[in-house]
Formats: structure tokens, sequence, C-alpha cells
């Protein structure tokens, strides 16, 4: 692995569910990989409340947290190169923690 894939993905060198599951230390089963089309509809199209971002400090990686109801969340990975990927969280598994691995909390 070059030391550009590590830094683009993180210093895990995780990405997509993997990642999703390690930043917020829950289980990857209880992370769920939605569709672009429905993941850009919940989120953008609906205007969904944001609940914070996320930035990797060494890539341009982002995790954004949106609130689609009372006890789901969405969250949209956005790539280095602007590729975006969604995934559905139960919203009770963003607990406010520490954040790690090189990611910093951005509003």
């Amino acid at each position: 692995m070059s030391s550009h894939e590590s830094r683009s993905q993180g210093t895990t060198g995780r990405h997509g569910r993997p990642l999703i599951a390690d930043l917020f230390d829950i289980d990857i089963e209880r992370v769920e990989s939605l569709s672009w089309s429905l993941g850009n509809r919940v989120t953008v199209e609906a205007d969904a409340d944001r609940r914070f971002r996320l930035a990797h400090q060494q890539s341009t990686r982002t995790v954004t947290a949106f609130e689609v109801t009372d006890a789901t969340c969405v969250l949209r990975l956005r790539t280095p190169v602007g590729r975006e990927k969604f995934y559905g969280v139960a919203a009770a598994d963003l607990m406010p923690q520490p954040v790690r691995n090189g990611w910093i909390r951005t509003d």
C-alpha cells in the first residue's frame, strides 16, 4: 500500500462500512449501506437536519451526519475525489465521543 492510499483512507487504512464502524465504535452489522440515490434523496433533497461533520486531518475525506428520523441518521462519506457513499445508522449509535484516528469535528 502506498503512503498516498494510507493518507486518503485514514490512519487505519479502512474505508466504507469498516471505516464508519471504526470511527463511531459500533459493530459493522449495525452500519447499513445505502444507494447513492436513496442517500441523496433523504439528506440533500429532503433538506435533512445536519447533526455534525467530521474531517480527516491528512486528506479531504469527510463524514457528515444527517438526522432523517427520530431514531435514524444517515452518514455521508465523501472521498478525496468527491465520491459520496451513504450509510444508515441508529441515532443512538452516534453518541458524542472523542474523535480519533486523525479525524476532527468541524461543526
